[in-house]
């Protein structure tokens, strides 16, 4: 099976932050705890980004960098909240923001460093911005700032490559999670200031929407079947007794490249105004040494009866025959599936792939307490 390799690490502790209040929020401790009531927030069809509740903070946000610094289209692209796409296949809970060369990142509102993180060579930056919005700057070359620095919106934080950046909203617990206990990933996009966020979006429909995904095309890292700012990240709870949605294969282990199933697996069946996409995207989260992420993406079509489908990979690749069962009687749906090319399996045989739907935390800490990494 052909697969782009990718250097993206899963860093456990790289999604969790500290709540306004001093106490570590991240608690990611295997789910000891009881986990807190989701309060769901009602999603907003076709919108390219989603209203905060009431209950949501209300500190608002500016954009790090001067919107004409942030590259667009096919040599760059945003990466949108939701999306499964790159070393996140099970689905972005942070974003991406390709930046113009020599571009210095700013805070993205008033606030107090609270810690910078030293991982795998990149620094990551959390600033509390207060009434329970922390923001994480990710993948930074060098901090400009030091903890206990006060900052001002605007004022320098970090020399980048980009700009990618993860929110967690303490005061939410519906979405992916940063654990059990602790609060929400949100779109930062979502809390904009409301002119920036307009500004933001006119370039985004201008010079993204209208010439790319109104042909159906692909613009760097923006895709049109997720084409929103902000999308979602879980949707198999929509889609009951199908295979969409995200997926975390059980049985075929995580310390290496299986040569014919992947660890992540995300599924869609869109139709929008761009078109009809029914796309695959697949992740091995140690297919590159040290600790990188093979790739895979392609098309799918129903197969010829109920329980099939057939898969093209991109690249070139080969065509896959796939049979599938779900099942929905647990608390979380799994997935059986076996393929082969040229043909169908005769059946589902126990060389068959098992996943499972994923779970409203992130990626690292599902699979812990799936026993799937340590």
């Amino acid at each position: 099976m052909a697969r782009r390799l990718f250097s993206v690490a899963i860093i456990l502790a790289a999604a969790c932050g500290t709540h306004s209040g001093g106490v570590d929020a991240c608690a990611c401790n295997g789910g000891v705890n009881t986990p807190l009531a989701v309060v769901p927030v009602a999603w907003v069809d076709g919108a390219w980004v989603q209203p905060v509740p009431s209950w949501g903070s209300p500190v608002r946000l500016n954009l790090p960098v001067p919107i004409d610094s942030i590259v667009l289209g096919p040599a760059g692209g945003l990466g949108f909240f939701g999306a499964h796409e790159g070393g996140h296949v099970e689905g972005l809970d942070h974003v991406w923001i390709p930046l113009k060369p020599g571009t210095v990142v700013g805070s993205w509102a008033d606030g107090t460093v609270l810690d910078i993180q030293l991982i795998d060579g990149e620094y990551y930056i959390d600033i509390d911005y207060g009434q329970g919005l922390v923001g994480k700057h990710q993948l930074v070359t060098r901090p400009l700032v030091a903890v206990g620095q006060h900052v001002k919106a605007g004022d320098p934080v970090a020399i980048a490559l980009t700009g990618e950046f993860n929110l967690v909203d303490y005061n939410r617990t519906d979405g992916v999670r940063t654990s059990d206990t602790g609060g929400s990933n949100v779109s930062p996009f979502d809390y904009l200031k409301p002119d920036v966020q307009a500004a933001l979006i006119a370039r985004h429909v201008n010079e993204v929407v209208n010439p790319y995904f109104s042909a159906g095309s692909v613009a760097g890292n923006s895709r049109p079947w997720e084409p929103n700012l902000t999308n979602k990240i879980l949707d198999h709870a929509e889609h009951r007794g199908t295979f969409l949605g995200e997926w975390l294969c059980t049985n075929k282990g995580w310390s290496g490249a299986d040569p014919l199933y992947f660890d992540v697996m995300a599924i869609h069946d869109v139709t929008n105004a761009y078109g009809h996409f029914r796309h695959i995207d697949l992740e091995d989260t140690n297919g590159a040494p040290p600790t990188g992420s093979a790739l895979s993406d392609g098309t799918w079509v129903p197969g010829d009866s109920a329980g099939t489908f057939i898969m093209s990979m991109s690249y070139g690749g080969p065509v896959y025959y796939a049979r599938y069962s779900v099942d929905e009687s647990g608390p979380r749906a799994k997935l059986t599936i076996e393929w082969k090319t040229g043909s169908y399996p005769a059946s589902i045989s126990s060389n068959a792939a098992v996943y499972i739907e994923r779970k409203n935390v992130y990626l690292g800490l599902d699979a812990q307490q799936l026993g799937l990494i340590k």
